[in-house]
């Protein structure tokens, strides 16, 4: 296996990397904080830090900034990292979004996931709205130039992503795509602005965030998958935050043995006043616990038995990928 040390730019020993593609490669990231967007196109990469509390690669670029040429940034230009290759590895690190709260940044992407059996271990992921895509985009875009970055002319193909004691911190649709991902043993942290709590206190806001968007492909038998997770918020009011909303109309999402604090609203999940998505999307849970777990869910939310819950996660196959991936590395 190749190893190389940054001892200055992350992208720079990416870069620099001479192997051939069949190939592992290691990158070790010293702690501190590295302020520059990376981007990953080399197979078979494993970059790993000294920890998620001491290694961090952050930027701060926002949707909401406007371009030389005129254009708004959007959001899939926004990303602090982006991954487009198969077969990546981060361990022990934290990769950040710093653009600030969603009334001034709108979205901004801390990781965009777009290779197959890619894999984040004990990581860190941090930003407000829009915070982690796991690809790859929607087949279709509903507004003009909406998919505008580096994914938006990929072919549309199967990836899988796999999170594993994990923690993603954001306030709305901070887990949102259309590939399959799931979290296993990861801290789920919903957060908001000061004014945004006070005006749902007043009773002027109906919710603070959602955590997931999915926009699961019609074909998909599985989306996203939250296994033995917490889901905990930044001291926000009870009754605040859906667990999920579907970004398109086929989206699918499922809580297995997960615990939910008190922000978790009573009724889970939202439809985005969509009729069609209400029919058509599926999310379900299993062996949800906690005071986020009480209450009435929507009519269209579903509750699986364990048989049930361990089919769907077959269909992901998560546990065959991942443990191919740790085998060859």
């Amino acid at each position: 296996m190749v190893t190389a040390i940054v001892k200055g730019s992350v992208q720079e020993t990416i870069d620099a990397l001479t192997k051939d593609p069949s190939e592992w490669a290691r990158v070790i990231i010293p702690r501190g904080i590295y302020k520059e967007r990376v981007e990953i196109h080399t197979p078979r990469l494993i970059l790993e830090g000294e920890g998620m509390d001491a290694t961090c690669v952050e930027e701060n670029y926002a949707a909401s900034e406007i371009l030389q040429n005129g254009e708004r940034r959007g959001t899939f230009r926004s990303y602090t990292m982006f991954v487009n290759a198969p077969e990546v590895i981060l361990k022990n690190l934290e990769v950040r979004n710093s653009a600030g709260p969603r009334k001034k940044a709108e979205q901004a992407v801390a990781l965009y996931s777009n290779g197959d059996c890619f894999r984040a271990e004990r990581c860190r992921i941090t930003g407000a709205q829009d915070t982690l895509f796991a690809g790859p985009l929607p087949k279709k875009e509903r507004v003009p130039n909406g998919f505008a970055g580096p994914g938006e002319g990929l072919s549309r193909v199967r990836t899988r992503h796999f999170f594993t004691g994990c923690e993603i911190r954001g306030d709305v649709d901070f887990i949102f795509g259309s590939g399959v991902a799931a979290f296993e043993k990861c801290r789920i942290i919903s957060k908001s602005e000061p004014e945004l709590i006070g005006q749902f206190e007043n009773g002027e806001m109906n919710t603070l965030g959602y955590v997931c968007a999915p926009s699961t492909y019609e074909e998909e038998k599985t989306g996203f998958l939250f296994k033995d997770c917490t889901f905990e918020s930044d001291n926000l009011p009870k009754n605040s935050v859906y667990l999920a909303r579907p970004w398109r109309d086929f989206a699918k999402c499922v809580f297995v043995n997960c615990r939910m604090d008190d922000h978790i609203k009573e009724e889970g999940f939202h439809d985005w006043n969509r009729k069609e998505a209400a029919e058509n999307c599926f999310f379900a849970e299993c062996g949800s616990y906690g005071p986020g777990a009480k209450g009435t869910r929507v009519s269209f939310a579903k509750v699986l038995s364990d048989v049930q819950a361990k089919e769907y996660e077959k269909n992901g196959e998560w546990k065959e990928f991942s443990e191919k991936v740790i085998k060859t590395e």
